[in-house]
């Protein structure tokens, strides 16, 4: 018995089940791999459409090649890459073994998926005194060779300025002070809302503080109404026709704080104000204000697990992402067409710019959803 490339389909692929193959003694595979292997087949976008359409025709009469993923065999790193870019032969496998588990690819479903999140309880400590181990955690990151994103590298500069102002180099204190020696205003708000939280902040500073605040609120407005307009809209319109979506979004714009979406690596990938506007209002059904996005694909998860899934996405490619950024540190990271990433079902398209800022990240749209 041979199989064809619809029952591998039908068996393992379609519902991402691990696979347990015996290969054919003396077959092309067997040489190359070994007598078993335990894999994840894997599949493009179109591939996993093509697979769609095959399995509705008998009798099954296709064979080719299986790009598969390994999870446990004994194989070099050449022969893992091997196996994931050109694959097994479907003739040469035979046996395939797997467990009846319950379905859990969702490639095909049309509603919304929620991610199981476990809340973790931090203690705040008084008088801002996490700001130390804060501190202290991200000299360790610099130690390690950790790149720092532009909102970590802001703290950093703050706090040594705070704690170890005698330690700060040159060039660090060109970044904090201005021509006339005055802070820079990025840095004195981070600097006086330290102070603000250490209880250690005067009257005058306050005063001063005040004013900070209220410039980054209209800078809010203004980085807001932008992308209102982006989208056919602004932000007097929106106050005007859908009071309550007005005040939610302009909340959610003050609120947001830069995002990083990986942990190790010299370059830091993470989602800045004009990156999470531009993504969320394309791509977020609570986000979006009229029909002039709806060609845009929605994601289909709820509004919360949107940057989880951005985050196990680019935890996946981190390495690929560090590899590419110090061979070609002018040029912008992409993932799109037979190269988009695949995640829990879907297929994303994102582009990541030379200093590790997620430019765009969608879902690509289906076939079976284009049809509708």
């Amino acid at each position: 018995m041979k199989y064809t490339l619809e029952e591998i389909y039908i068996l393992v692929g379609r519902e991402d089940k691990t696979a347990g193959l015996t290969l054919r003694r003396g077959s092309e595979a067997q040489k190359k791999y070994g007598n078993d292997l335990t894999v994840v087949f894997l599949y493009t976008q179109k591939e996993r459409e093509e697979m769609d359409r095959l399995i509705k025709n008998e009798p099954f009469q296709y064979s080719g090649f299986l790009k598969a993923r390994i999870l446990v065999g004994d194989l070099s790193d050449e022969q893992v890459e091997l196996l994931r870019v050109e694959g097994i032969h479907s003739d040469d496998i035979a046996h395939v073994l797997y467990f009846m588990a319950p379905e859990k690819n969702t490639f095909h479903a049309t509603e919304k998926r929620t991610i199981n999140n476990i809340n973790v309880q931090l203690n705040i400590l008084p008088k801002g005194q996490d700001l130390d181990w804060m501190y202290g955690s991200t000299k360790y990151q610099l130690s390690l060779g950790i790149g720092l994103c532009p909102k970590e590298r802001l703290f950093y500069l703050v706090a040594k300025y705070y704690y170890e102002p005698e330690q700060l180099t040159e060039d660090e204190k060109k970044v904090i002070f201005s021509f006339n020696g005055e802070m820079e205003e990025e840095i004195e708000y981070e600097y006086l809302s330290m102070k603000y939280i250490r209880e250690e902040i005067s009257e005058s500073e306050k005063n001063r503080l005040g004013i900070l605040i209220s410039k980054k609120n209209k800078d809010s407005f203004s980085t807001l109404d932008k992308y209102l307009i982006e989208a056919g809209s602004s932000l007097e319109r929106l106050v005007e026709h859908n009071k309550d979506q007005a005040v939610d979004l302009f909340s959610k714009t003050l609120d947001f704080k830069e995002r990083r979406l990986n942990v190790v690596g010299p370059i830091p990938i993470f989602l800045d104000i004009d990156g999470y506007l531009h993504i969320y209002m394309r791509h977020v059904e609570e986000f979006k204000v009229n029909k002039h996005f709806e060609h845009k694909d929605n994601f289909q998860w709820n509004e919360d697990d949107v940057f989880t899934v951005m985050g196990q996405v680019i935890k996946a490619y981190n390495e690929e992402i560090q590899k590419f950024f110090a061979d070609n540190p002018e040029k912008r990271y992409s993932k799109y067409g037979s190269q988009s990433a695949y995640f829990e079902g879907d297929y994303y398209t994102f582009h990541i710019d030379p200093s590790g800022r997620v430019a765009t990240f969608h879902k690509n749209r289906k076939l079976h959803e284009q049809i509708k």
